[in-house]
């Protein structure tokens, strides 16, 4: 009979184990994208952004980098993106694309959700149409082996002028793409800043 109990114990620490190590699934994405249109509406700037900053590919020439709260403040506390080495849970980060004309091309959003993906600092990734059409959403394979480069500073990359890809790994992420010009001067100007 104890060994029934100690069984029956032994079992339920084990399921109750498990439920918590269980990853903590990603919000439906129509939910990311009203909080990612919250930011939008309210221009909330990343800190060290800039509205239409140098975009690296020529469907996106320039972009709009948009952080909520959670993030700003850990920029702020860190003294800079590269300085961040965790975002706190709840931190959204939003890149706004847009072409030549600055029409808008596409939104990526990063959202930190406690359990989400821990192998990957529980990052949730996101790609939309401007219009909020999922493009890409959850654990992100090509966003995430992008966002390893930095993974120091938690996966995000700073703006540029402040930190760019090499022309060499940005062709390996993006190999049917031109890039476009102001961003390769950028690498011609900034060589420091490349990430390495």
């Amino acid at each position: 009979m104890r060994n029934l109990v100690l069984l029956g114990v032994s079992a339920v620490v084990t399921a109750l184990t498990a439920v918590s190590q269980a990853a903590t699934p990603a919000p439906r994405p129509i939910a990311l994208w009203r909080k990612v249109q919250v930011l939008r509406k309210t221009h909330a700037l990343m800190l060290e952004s800039t509205a239409y900053q140098p975009g690296s590919r020529t469907v996106d020439a320039y972009t709009v980098d948009l952080a909520n709260s959670f993030a700003n403040v850990a920029i702020r506390k860190a003294g800079g993106i590269t300085k961040v080495r965790r975002y706190p849970d709840g931190a959204l980060l939003v890149k706004e694309n847009f072409n030549g004309h600055r029409r808008a091309t596409g939104v990526t959003a990063m959202l930190k959700l406690p359990g989400f993906d821990p192998a990957d600092r529980n990052w949730v990734m996101a790609a939309y149409t401007p219009a909020g059409r999922v493009i890409a959403y959850g654990k992100v394979p090509a966003c995430i082996a992008c966002h390893t480069i930095v993974s120091k500073q938690d996966f995000v990359f700073a703006p540029p002028p402040k930190q760019l890809l090499s022309a060499a790994i940005w062709k390996a992420f993006f190999p049917k793409q031109p890039i476009a010009p102001a961003y390769a001067q950028l690498l011609r100007w900034h060589p420091a800043a490349i990430v390495r």
